[in-house]
């Protein structure tokens, strides 16, 4: 991300359908401050889809770096 550009903001539901999880696993996830925390935006809550890709390559990382 380039230090002018907005980061493309998701809602909950994309977020869920992105990493297959239902709405009450990722309230778990951010309760138990393993997935990043959102931002609220009036009634909406939100993610940058750059927090949800970094901690993506975090979470999978070692997986994808596996070598037998």
């Amino acid at each position: 991300m380039t230090p002018n550009s907005v980061p493309l903001l998701l809602k909950k539901v994309a977020v869920c359908e992105q990493l297959k999880l239902s709405a009450r696993a990722l309230e778990v996830m951010v309760k138990a401050g393993t997935f990043p925390p959102p931002v609220r935006m009036g009634k909406h809550v939100f993610w940058s889809q750059v927090a949800v890709e970094n901690w993506m390559t975090r979470k999978f990382g070692p997986q994808e770096a596996w070598r037998p």
